[in-house]
């Protein structure tokens, strides 16, 4: 069975560098309350009004693609596992 998985257009889709300190998405609006993660490092993350990453966070492995529940009117706060550099896509899903 094939799974699709729609895009919420009230929020654009953000692609961030990850990076040793944390950074945040802008606020993300949903009807849903899910948004889609992936990474192409392992990274950190976390959710809030006004987050901040750290290391003790979630931890999304590289390559990988996460769909969490979220509040809608949140922002995503990340940062990078280890070494190496990468990217963090973030998109609100229907």
């Amino acid at each position: 069975m094939i799974n699709y998985t729609r895009i919420d257009f009230d929020f654009t889709p953000e692609t961030h560098t990850v990076g040793n300190t944390s950074a945040q998405s802008s606020v993300i609006t949903t009807g849903s309350g899910r948004i889609r993660i992936a990474t192409t490092t392992g990274t950190h993350v976390k959710f809030g009004a006004n987050p901040t990453a750290t290391t003790e966070d979630i931890l999304i492995p590289a390559n990988h693609v996460e769909i969490f529940e979220f509040g809608s009117g949140q922002k995503v706060a990340f940062i990078r596992h280890g070494g190496g550099s990468g990217s963090i896509n973030i998109s609100a899903v229907d």
